[in-house]
């Protein structure tokens, strides 16, 4: 493969010094195309604790090179500050280019992640030259109808622009490109590529499960999507019939703390929490497990269910999003969003054996679709239908 093409990551979002784990799909993507076509990243995020207006930072994570430039961000929400916040992301993205180019070379061509606003450096260099290249990866659940929040005349005018100059566009779930294209935003080169799960999940070997009927849980805790107080009852219904399991919450997030306080009040002495946890203390939790639980309003296509199945634990979860995408009779069970008795029975199934799955066929076929190797090639074979040679 053509090492020499050099390709410039634009992710909206990005792991940073604020926020070590937003992004790290993005990241995941990158590593993985690193390994065909050279591939830099460069990330504009905001900081509330910077002194100085822009702080530009280079380093290189897992061989590849990371470029962040991050500008002082107010933590007023006042409209004025909101403006001064505007300006600065979109300065810093000519800035920080600016700074980039005096230390790097020119790129071949642009890889967008995350529309739309990590899109506007590429898109305005094309207004000035034709020889301007730029591929476009959604991640966002913006355009799904449970979140909703693809709104404003001018923002949709402008994401359809920036799609329509593109050279191409992927979505994570078919699901999701669905929805994308019934707000209008085709294209000729449009194609699903999924995430990656990291090679550490593959590497590593599948633990003896310690508990018997042990469940995990793995998400940012957001109420208004991964409804853990439905997970929280669930469980509580099958402790009432008198089954013995333990569960382990994984994570954090603004309404981490009502979710611990609910388990209080229900005295569910069986679950426990760990707060956040990175890389391979997610494997440790993840791998001991006798089944993952999901139980999500809305969805996109969640990593942690390519992780879970990369290490051959099944996944109860819900029929949204992408999700049915991913999961089938084989590695796992789907249940209506907001049933909490139907995931209150799929767990029952899990414990008394009357679901089995097979470990090492789940591990097998997640390798299949989620190897870092497997969506490099489709990445490849995606920038080749742009009309890039490589």
């Amino acid at each position: 493969m053509d090492k020499l093409k050099k390709i410039l990551f634009l992710p909206g979002w990005y792991p940073n010094r604020t926020h070590l784990s937003v992004g790290s799909f993005v990241r995941s993507h990158a590593e993985a195309v690193n390994e065909l076509v050279s591939v830099d990243v460069f990330h504009v995020c905001g900081d509330e604790e910077l002194k100085m207006i822009y702080s530009f930072e280079k380093t290189k994570v897992n061989d590849v090179n990371t470029y962040i430039l991050y500008y002082r961000k107010s933590k007023s929400k006042h409209v004025i500050s909101q403006f001064v916040k505007a300006f600065l992301y979109v300065f810093g993205q000519f800035y920080g280019y600016y700074k980039y180019r005096r230390i790097a070379p020119k790129p071949d061509f642009f890889h967008v992640h995350v529309l739309t606003r990590a899109a506007i450096l590429p898109y305005v260099l094309k207004l000035f030259s034709s020889n301007i290249k730029y591929f476009i990866t959604e991640h966002w659940s913006r355009y799904l109808p449970q979140d909703n929040s693809y709104q404003g005349f001018l923002r949709k005018r402008f994401t359809k622009s920036v799609v329509s100059k593109s050279r191409g566009i992927t979505a994570v779930s078919e699901n999701l490109k669905f929805h994308m294209s019934r707000h209008g935003l085709e294209h000729q080169n449009f194609t699903v590529i999924s995430n990656v799960t990291e090679s550490r999940f593959f590497e590593s070997s599948k633990a003896v499960r310690t508990v018997e009927n042990h469940f995990v849980h793995v998400s940012n805790f957001a109420a208004n999507c991964k409804n853990v107080i439905g997970i929280i009852d669930a469980f509580e219904i099958i402790k009432n019939k008198g089954y013995v399991f333990s569960l382990t919450m994984v994570g954090d997030g603004t309404d981490h703390e009502a979710a611990f306080k609910y388990v209080k009040e229900k005295d569910l002495k069986e679950v426990n929490f760990t707060g956040f946890l990175y890389g391979k203390d997610v494997v440790g939790e993840i791998e001991k497990a006798t089944a993952l639980v999901l139980f999500s309003n809305y969805e996109n296509q969640p990593v942690v269910i390519t992780e879970s199945l990369s290490l051959g634990v099944p996944v109860i979860a819900t029929k949204v999003g992408g999700i049915p995408e991913m999961i089938n009779e084989t590695n796992g069970i789907l249940v209506e969003s907001n049933d909490v008795d139907a995931l209150a029975n799929a767990l029952k199934q899990i414990i008394k054996k009357e679901k089995v799955f097979d470990s090492e066929k789940i591990r097998t076929a997640a390798a299949q679709k989620f190897k870092g190797e497997v969506i490099a090639r489709q990445f490849v074979d995606f920038y080749r239908a742009g009309g890039v040679e490589i």
